[in-house]
């Protein structure tokens, strides 16, 4: 679940989590889908960002995070159960971007 910025909201977004005020007092509750209307409640109540269902997108590209996961193993590349473990993590890297 992205945290996204009041400012990249899209009418049609769900929130995956409340949204409260400073004093714990729910303002939106979970599940509700954004309308044009609501995201500007959110601006003019000082809301900066707001928890958004869905999944987050990697912030690096694929090539740069498999290059890293290499670097990292480098050292334990005899190991077989640490090849296994850099197997199943590789797969999840390439899981993000499809």
């Amino acid at each position: 679940m992205p945290r996204v910025p009041v400012d990249k909201l899209k009418p049609g977004m769900k929130l995956a989590k409340p949204v409260t005020n400073p004093s714990g007092m729910t303002l939106l509750g979970e599940g509700t889908e954004l309308t044009d209307e609501l995201i500007e409640r959110l601006n003019n109540m000082n809301i900066t960002s707001v928890h958004i269902e869905g999944a987050s997108k990697p912030q690096k590209p694929k090539e740069e995070l498999l290059a890293e996961l290499d670097a990292r193993f480098e050292k334990t590349k005899d190991k077989p159960y640490m090849s296994t473990l850099k197997k199943l993590v590789r797969e999840h890297i390439e899981d993000l971007y499809k």
